[in-house]
């Protein structure tokens, strides 16, 4: 009769089954274990969420986010109030206003999406740039083969203001993104090379004035003949990003550059 005593291959093979499972296993624990001592918050108002949701923002935050889609200009991206029959430009675009080649935002800069963006930018909470980046990731990759882009390029901060604020958010998004839809992201060749005051209520010819001269390239070479998607918190006005796709292409001879935010205002 055959015996039902396990042998020594048996056993090796089961010993050998389960260390392969184990790190699965013990990640598993120690995410849940993470889950029960810092239970995810909502990204809008910071309250605790269910385990099982998905979504970054709360039920009543994600009521208020104020997505953006069409019709919208189809360079800017600035949604229109109405429906139209067919996509037209909008004045500043007609006006010749922007210098990049299209522009994209996630959605309308008010309700959570703002608050998001307020304590991440300016509270501290730096761990908001994995829910915002993975906002990024769909409009991100349309751009890209749209445009065929070759690197992203976080607006950056002057030094004093990164001294200040302690990261640059923009190139915390940069990051996330670029792991996301795997393309380099170059942190180097653009620079604020002047210090600029906030932006914050300012005219749109306030705003031009005050970040007109502020960038620079350090390495023109690593753009020349490109496809540039930059990459920004929030469109406002676009005096910044116009001030630095100026210098991409003057300066460092990009072939196109793009822009994508996660917000951006859209007069009410």
């Amino acid at each position: 009769m055959g015996s039902n005593k396990p042998t020594l291959n048996t056993t090796g093979a089961h010993i050998q089954k389960w260390a392969h499972r184990f790190p699965v296993f013990a990640a598993r624990i120690v995410r849940e274990l993470v889950h029960f001592i810092y239970p995810p918050t909502c990204a809008g108002c910071g309250q605790p969420l269910h385990s099982d949701r998905s979504e970054p923002f709360c039920p009543d935050c994600l009521m208020t986010l104020e997505l953006i889609s069409e019709p919208y200009c189809p360079v800017c991206g600035l949604p229109y109030a109405t429906e139209i029959p067919n996509p037209h430009l909008c004045g500043d675009c007609l006006a010749g206003i922007h210098y990049f080649d299209r522009a994209r935002s996630t959605g309308s800069y008010r309700g959570s999406l703002r608050e998001t963006l307020h304590r991440f930018k300016y509270g501290g909470r730096t761990s908001l740039a994995r829910p915002l980046a993975h906002m990024l990731i769909a409009p991100g990759k349309h751009l890209a083969q749209l445009h065929e882009v070759d690197s992203i390029i976080p607006v950056p901060l002057h030094p004093k203001r990164l001294r200040q604020r302690g990261f640059n958010q923009a190139s915390l998004l940069a990051r996330r993104l670029g792991s996301a839809v795997k393309i380099s992201v170059d942190y180097a060749s653009l620079k604020r090379s002047r210090w600029t005051e906030p932006q914050t209520g300012l005219s749109r010819r306030q705003r031009a004035a005050n970040v007109r001269g502020a960038f620079h390239l350090k390495t023109p070479e690593k753009v020349r003949g490109k496809g540039i998607l930059l990459l920004d918190d929030v469109l406002t006005t676009g005096e910044t990003v116009n001030q630095c796709v100026r210098v991409l292409k003057r300066d460092g001879g990009a072939r196109e550059v793009v822009v994508l935010t996660v917000a951006r205002t859209v007069a009410m």
